[in-house]
């Protein structure tokens, strides 16, 4: 994507800025009919690296894991793995999506393996709601609005769902690993808007990835692309 992010009302990307004062360019357009939220970065983030650490190290039979885990090779995990295995798509499958983590935190010793599939298996216990997810949520579904969530990933989330207590309100959940494919690829915007029932140029995306988040614009999708910590922004502009 260029620094020229388009309209977002012509199907082209638009990014939400620090700026309270962001809107979409066509002020005019009508609110979306159906929302599609990606998982990890916009309608989730971790709470934690420190409690995600004392979680795993719950697990461990020999005690707490070592004093020293170097928390920025968590955090960075998934840069690191596209660094050290560029051709695996480790989101199409969970057996590589296990091993792209586990190698990628254990490479060069930086953290013991069983540090790391300890970190592996209690990773969707980090993931809490994004600010503002659940007030746009409970909103969007009282009036209407269809809600969908496409993500690249290789693990269900629908557990966490539950556990916030919105499965009920989203009406289509479509996981790369199920489908076949992953973003930026339009075909999973196609399948998502698809199982929604909407055209893709009446869903609106919301994102953090200027790469993958965006491949629904090929369809006349339209997309919000924000960073974690701004994502209430875009909620309240989609808010109906």
């Amino acid at each position: 994507m260029s620094d020229d992010d388009g309209d977002g009302a012509s199907g082209q990307p638009v990014r939400a800025t620090g700026s309270t004062e962001a809107r979409p360019s066509h002020q005019s357009a009508p609110r979306p009919s159906a929302v599609l939220l990606d998982f990890h970065n916009t309608l989730a983030v971790v709470r934690s690296v420190d409690e995600w650490i004392d979680e795993a190290s719950d697990l461990l039979a020999g005690g707490p894991a070592p004093g020293v885990i170097p928390r920025e090779r968590i955090r960075n995990v998934w840069v690191e793995a596209r660094r050290l295995f560029p051709a695996l798509d480790w989101d199409l499958d969970p057996t590589a999506h296990r091993h792209a983590f586990v190698s990628t935190l254990s490479h060069d010793d930086a953290i013991p393996i069983d540090v790391a599939e300890a970190l592996y298996a209690v990773m969707p216990n980090q993931w809490t709601l994004n600010a503002g997810a659940s007030d746009f949520i409970a909103r969007a579904s009282a009036a209407g609005m269809r809600l969908g969530i496409v993500s690249n990933i290789a693990l269900d989330i629908r557990p966490a769902l539950g556990r916030w207590g919105i499965a009920d309100a989203i009406d289509a959940v479509i996981l790369s690993y199920e489908v076949g494919c992953v973003k930026p690829d339009p075909r999973i915007f196609r399948l998502a808007a698809d199982a929604l029932g909407v055209d893709p140029a009446d869903c609106l995306m919301i994102g953090d990835s200027a790469h993958d988040d965006v491949g629904g614009a090929a369809l006349g999708m339209p997309c919000l692309i924000v960073p974690p910590d701004g994502t209430w922004r875009a909620f309240a502009l989609a808010s109906p």
